[in-house]
């Protein structure tokens, strides 16, 4: 077909009519993550913290694809996207809540096969991590040991250990 015959009226309205379906879906598209922070050495304020909603009904052990210690039930999407612009010797990483029902845990999936599993690590009832963490990006689900239970948690990034 010799394209210089469909005439740019025809080729316009498939473009304007592709477009307006690409803007439609990007404006429907899900957030893959509740938020999401960069950081560098020495970032303030110390600890930064992050909220959001923890909990849900896929076993975080399918997320991980590892059962070592992962144990609860989270959303397919990361609660939270970290950027780390450097190499940290040290970063910690805790869930905490305010309500003494909610029992939390959380996944880190990193850069180069990186998984951490966390559930109950700060002797008490919040999963901490704390540990050198290459440079790169960071995908953290925050879960419940029990399924479709929904709760409200802080996440606590510190270049130091946390109690």
């Amino acid at each position: 077909m010799n394209v210089s015959k469909i005439g740019y009226s025809n080729i316009l309205k498939l473009g304007w009519g592709t477009f307006a379906t690409i803007a439609a879906l990007a404006i429907a598209a899900p957030s893959f993550a509740q938020s999401a922070i960069s950081l560098g050495r020495n970032f303030r304020p110390d600890p930064a913290t992050l909220a959001g909603n923890g909990g849900g009904n896929i076993s975080i052990a399918s997320i991980a694809g590892i059962a070592d210690n992962c144990r609860g039930f989270a959303t397919a999407q990361p609660n939270h996207t970290i950027t780390l612009t450097e190499t940290f010797p040290v970063m910690d990483l805790l869930v905490y809540t305010d309500n003494i029902n909610d029992d939390p845990t959380m996944l880190v999936k990193g850069p180069n096969g990186i998984v951490i599993c966390a559930d109950d690590e700060s002797g008490g009832r919040n999963p901490q991590a704390n540990r050198r963490m290459p440079k790169g990006t960071y995908q953290v689900w925050v879960a419940s040991k029990n399924i479709n239970q929904s709760f409200r948690y802080t996440l606590s990034l510190s270049e130091i250990r946390q109690k």
